[in-house]
């Protein structure tokens, strides 16, 4: 059997991750342990130095993609637990390579395991806390939540770090601001939307729509006022 069959073996019963994997009771007389870069299959070890990191990452990506893509649930279901036992891998084999931990986050986002989605997220920003890609997909968690002030706080730093001509980063960020009351610069990131994607002919009405409101009759501008 080869390493890679050994590992899709143990994937299935993948639980929690961390140190250890809890392993399903129909495979713990042969499967005893799997612990930081080794895996124990009948006293044999597979070392994680072995495995071909870009086919692991192209199957993860594969597995993550078509699940966003289906709308089936039990088939969604499944492809994410399959690309999440890849990514996993993938953190024991580079454990300070961004992409499988943005994307274990990103896995449990869609399932609503949201301690285990944060844990990724917060692990990834340790290891840079400006990663403009972290953040957005941060951002997109908080944003499903509607928690946007929280929300906004990511999409903000995902723009000042590369992403400011990033289409969904300025359309969710005039977003935010205009749930938030702030029309003013809810107008100013609709604006900067339309400039990076023209064919959208949505966002002129939008952005009319909103300079034909009066800014200073707005919650957002009588709550500023009040406070000074």
């Amino acid at each position: 059997m080869t390493q890679h069959r050994l590992i899709q073996t143990y994937k299935k019963y993948l639980i929690l991750p961390g140190a250890f994997i809890l392993l399903g009771s129909t495979c713990c007389n042969s499967v005893n342990a799997v612990e930081f870069g080794s895996i124990k299959y009948h006293n044999t070890f597979i070392d994680y130095s072995n495995i071909n990191k870009a086919s692991t990452e192209k199957l993860a990506d594969f597995y993550f993609n078509k699940a966003l893509n289906t709308k089936d649930k039990n088939e969604k279901s499944e492809l994410l637990q399959k690309a999440s036992g890849e990514y996993f891998v993938l953190t024991k084999l580079e454990p300070e390579n961004l992409h499988p931990l943005v994307q274990l986050a990103r896995v449990y986002d869609y399932e609503n395991k949201n301690s285990y989605s944060k844990a990724y997220f917060f692990r990834a920003l340790k290891i840079d806390k400006k990663n403009a890609a972290t953040n957005y997909y941060f951002g997109d968690y908080y944003f499903a939540r509607d928690e946007y002030k929280k929300a906004l706080y990511f999409y903000n730093t995902a723009f000042e770090n590369g992403y400011k001509e990033n289409y969904d980063v300025l359309l969710k960020m005039a977003v935010m601001y205009e749930k938030l009351g702030d029309l003013l610069r809810a107008n100013q990131y609709y604006k900067k939307a339309y400039l990076v994607k023209p064919e959208n002919l949505e966002l002129p009405d939008k952005i009319r729509e909103i300079e034909s409101l009066r800014y200073k009759n707005t919650g957002y501008y009588n709550f500023r006022r009040n406070k000074k």
